[in-house]
């Protein structure tokens, strides 16, 4: 003979599985009212999820409660059970759980039974007693309110919680790795205390991502069309790093890390463009207008780079880095993307932005105006045939990692200081031509070593 409580559950259970039409719009018509009632505040709210609780859970939950002995029928052991359904705000932060309660609680009115109607839609309530945040068995907290709401003349219950997303995501390393365990294992003090350990080491990392996100946040409200040159070119970049995504995924089905190189990019817009010149504001605008135009255009990232000669004022540094740059850019993918980028966002002739690349690139690391006076204790042509053989030394000693690094903003800088640096060093150490002639080609080695030590 069965035990009467198999029987029992299997009467509660046969009544949830017909009653499943109204707890599934039950389910649809609670998760929406939600995500109504915080519309506003979508910056702190990842998403809204839900679900309806599965019949082995329910068998488990009857049985673990003890509801075949509190409850003498199936009607009141579901009116009893409180997460039939299941419904979590997932917020961004812990300091958002007690901030988005409070923004909920602000919607209901005091009704009957210890329970809140909610002014939006008097069908649901909410337990608001309930003390707030829950201690859990496991000794720590949790946003966690009982609910209900009528469809027709049924009453559903409902569990709403609200979590931030390191608390989501330790109730997942709980749940599967803990609970759900099906190995026999003593919960003991050494357990319990690397759980504990776990989640304080989440609470760290909370709090270091809403700093992240904070700094993040601040810095796209900075970005604006008009004379900022960092909104300008942080919004330039982003708009080229998401051209090429799209396009590349498009022609060759993946994407590459292009962030850095439209750093450059716009870095290069700026300088060549903008610094000094008139009426940037429309010339901006301009800049803006054709990287949209740009993404509704066909780019085949397959096709060849065909590219004229141009010359314009040849120096050591570019008549290096233009030779490596035509040897690679058909045959690297990560410069042969690059330079395709640099040819449709500027209009014209491809071998010109080719050229003013280039000297932009120099005159980042370089600085030509302080270049130019350097060396001012030796003869005039000395100082000439010094000055370009180091600047000859720096061009081939980037170019020889074949890295497209040696392009990327903080690569550059550390170049540049590593230049400057070692140009002053030797205009403090050498006063004489004889002598700074002799050790040139030593202190030439030297500077091609540290150079290349940037890129290891």
């Amino acid at each position: 003979m069965r035990l009467s409580l198999f029987q029992f559950i299997e009467e509660t259970v046969s009544l949830f599985e017909q009653g499943q039409d109204e707890v599934r719009d039950a389910e649809k018509h609670v998760k929406a009212l939600i995500r109504e009632l915080l519309a506003d505040n979508k910056e702190n709210i990842v998403s809204v999820n839900s679900r309806i609780k599965s019949v082995s859970s329910l068998k488990e939950k009857l049985i673990r409660n003890r509801f075949y002995l509190n409850y003498e029928t199936a009607e009141e052991a579901l009116l009893n059970m409180h997460d039939l359904i299941g419904v979590t705000i997932q917020c961004r932060f812990i300091r958002n759980e007690p901030e988005i309660y409070r923004q909920l609680r602000q919607y209901f009115i005091p009704d009957k039974e210890g329970y809140f109607r909610c002014l939006r839609d008097p069908a649901t309530f909410l337990n608001l007693r309930m003390p707030q945040p829950q201690l859990q068995r496991n000794g720590f907290t949790i946003y966690r309110v009982d609910g209900y709401t009528q469809i027709g003349k049924h009453t559903v219950n409902f569990e709403l919680q609200i979590k931030s997303m390191v608390h989501e995501f330790w109730n997942a390393i709980e749940h599967e790795v803990v609970y759900k365990n099906p190995d026999f294992v003593i919960y003991d003090r050494f357990n319990k205390d690397m759980l504990g350990a776990i989640r304080d080491n989440l609470d760290t990392v909370d709090r270091q991502l809403e700093i992240m996100y904070n700094e993040i946040s601040s810095q796209s409200r900075s970005k604006q069309i008009g004379m900022d040159e960092k909104g300008f070119k942080t919004l330039v970049a982003s708009s080229i790093n998401e051209l090429v995504n799209r396009k590349m995924k498009e022609t060759v089905g993946f994407t590459t890390d292009f962030k850095q190189c439209s750093a450059v990019l716009a870095q290069f817009i700026y300088v060549h463009d903008f610094v000094n010149g008139e009426h940037n504001r429309e010339k901006m605008l301009d800049y803006l207008e054709h990287l949209s135009f740009l993404s509704e255009q066909e780019l085949d990232f397959r096709e060849e780079i065909l590219l004229e000669p141009y010359v314009k004022n040849v120096n050591p540094f570019s008549a290096v880095m233009s030779e490596f740059f035509r040897s690679v850019m058909n045959v690297n993918f990560e410069w042969h993307v690059f330079f395709m980028i640099l040819f449709v966002i500027r209009t014209g002739n491809p071998a010109e932005a080719f050229d003013d690349f280039i000297n932009t690139m120099r005159i980042l690391l370089i600085q030509p105006g302080w270049y130019a006076a350097t060396f001012p204790d030796l003869p005039e042509e000395t100082a000439k045939q010094v000055q370009e053989a180091m600047e000859t030394t720096l061009a081939y000693a980037m170019r020889e990692s074949e890295s497209i690094r040696i392009i990327h903003e903080e690569s550059l800088f550390r170049c540049m200081e590593i230049f400057r640096g070692y140009i002053q060093d030797m205009e403090n150490n050498y006063r004489n031509a004889e002598d700074l002639e002799r050790d040139l080609p030593a202190l030439r080695r030297v500077l091609y070593q540290e150079i290349q030590h940037v890129f290891d």
